[in-house]
């Protein structure tokens, strides 16, 4: 996976950020909408601390999704 930097918010202009999973309880998962099996990612997102706005949602490993046979 390649790296995302963000050095602006989009939003406020704002340089300050944190990473965080999107439900502190670690509920909130993908699952890929053809659900053959039990594959999941947990979702996190990057926030700026000025505005509080989320600038990005991602999973860190997006080849969890996959079938294995196509990982």
């Amino acid at each position: 996976m390649k790296e995302v930097k963000i050095e602006k918010c989009p939003f406020c202009g704002g340089e300050n950020f944190i990473e965080t999973k999107v439900n502190s309880y670690g509920s909130s998962y993908l699952r890929p909408l053809k659900k053959k099996g039990l594959r999941s990612a947990t979702l996190f997102a990057t926030v700026c601390t000025d505005c509080g706005s989320v600038v990005r949602t991602y999973v860190r490993s997006p080849q969890k999704l996959l079938p294995k046979k196509e990982r």
